[in-house]
């Protein structure tokens, strides 16, 4: 009766020392978490370090988490282990494992205890609330991004617009009345002076025109066009400026597109803003693919080059008013700013895909 008694006091005396083990490693991740609130990666990491103290063989145990393309800890042996799995809210899955670091664990004779089962998913969930806190942080910090941004971009509007409007008048002047003196000049000295005042100020009236339309200056008229007719003039009046680089172009226009409400004006020179792009970063004897198709209510334009391409930190750039990658020096930087000013008026969208040395794709995606 003696031992039998002894017995059952070792034995809870062993229960009670695994649940302490427990209690402690829950609040030893509970301060871990508090310490390392800012740091998701370096929290983790030392999460995964102390998650084997709550098992029963401290020694023999290592822990691993993976979600999404990120891993925690050491690697599974394919050995006996524990797990947990959950969800985030952006729909990827995660795993926690506990595992003994020898697949041969026969001299144990209970590896893992009911108990740890509940740890394990207790760690877990707190786990989950971790990297939804981070989650939640980031798009926070993308969305007040966003706003800075587009506040910055609707006070640029505003400036560009004034300016636009206080420098259109008198260039409008300057050139009627240098239009007028070359006519009416018999020197072929003042005249070739005039022709470049006149040069210089209809390059000046190009990029008021341009501040117009990124201000959102300009009205546009909307007419039902036939998008496969637009490309193909548009295309006729680049001809000049494609031929003197000896650039082939290959038409893929799919028959049967509907018609679509668009400012013909203001499209066209979307599509002129992207093809003298595409044409200033090809070399002699380039390709130029242009396609349409009608899918899923949706009208595709592709634009595609094998020129120079971009680097992905130069396509973050691309947007931004005032950037160029233009190699000349006639670039203004409010090309594709304006294009899509432009394709967001017509309520589409524009999507760029470019690799460095193989060459540029702009797609551009209107709603039938």
């Amino acid at each position: 009766m003696e031992s039998y008694t002894e017995f059952e006091y070792n034995l809870l005396s062993k229960k009670l020392t695994e649940r302490v083990k427990e209690l402690e490693c829950l609040y030893s991740i509970s301060r871990i978490a508090r310490h390392h609130k800012n740091n998701l990666d370096k929290c983790l990491n030392e999460i995964m370090q102390e998650i084997p103290k709550g098992w029963q063989h401290p020694d023999r145990i290592l822990a691993y988490l993976t979600y999404g393309d990120s891993h925690y800890g050491v690697e599974p042996n394919g050995g006996k282990s524990q797990r947990t799995s959950f969800q985030l809210t952006n729909g990827i899955k995660a795993e926690l494992v506990v595992f003994y670091k020898t697949k041969d664990v026969s001299f144990i004779e209970q590896p893992f205890l009911y108990e740890e089962q509940f740890l394990l998913n207790q760690i877990g969930y707190e786990i989950q609330s971790l990297i939804e806190i981070e989650i939640k942080n980031r798009n926070e910090l993308l969305i007040q991004q966003k706003l800075r941004k587009e506040d910055k971009l609707n006070l640029l509007g505003e400036i560009t617009g004034g300016i636009a409007h206080e420098l259109n008048t008198p260039l409008t002047n300057i050139i009627g009345y240098a239009q007028l003196l070359i006519d009416r000049e018999t020197d072929l000295q003042k005249i070739r002076d005039l022709e470049k005042v006149l040069k210089s100020s209809n390059h000046a009236s190009t990029i008021v025109k341009k501040l117009m339309y990124f201000s959102c200056e300009i009205p546009s008229s909307f007419k039902n066009i036939d998008v496969n007719e637009l490309i193909v003039e548009s295309i006729d009046l680049l001809k000049l400026q494609l031929q003197e680089k000896n650039i082939s172009v290959s038409l893929r226009l799919e028959e049967g597109i509907p018609k679509l409400k668009m400012d013909p004006t203001q499209f066209s020179q979307v599509i002129f803003n992207i093809i003298l792009n595409a044409l200033d970063a090809m070399k002699e004897h380039g390709k130029l693919i242009v396609s349409s198709r009608h899918l899923n209510r949706e009208v595709r334009l592709v634009i595609t080059d094998n020129g120079i391409g971009m680097s992905e930190d130069e396509l973050k750039l691309l947007f931004q008013p005032f950037y160029s990658k233009k190699r000349n020096t006639t670039g203004t930087g409010l090309g594709l700013p304006v294009s899509r000013g432009i394709i967001q008026a017509h309520q589409g969208r524009i999507e760029i895909d470019s690799k460095v040395d193989k060459g540029t794709s702009v797609t551009i995606i209107l709603k039938v």
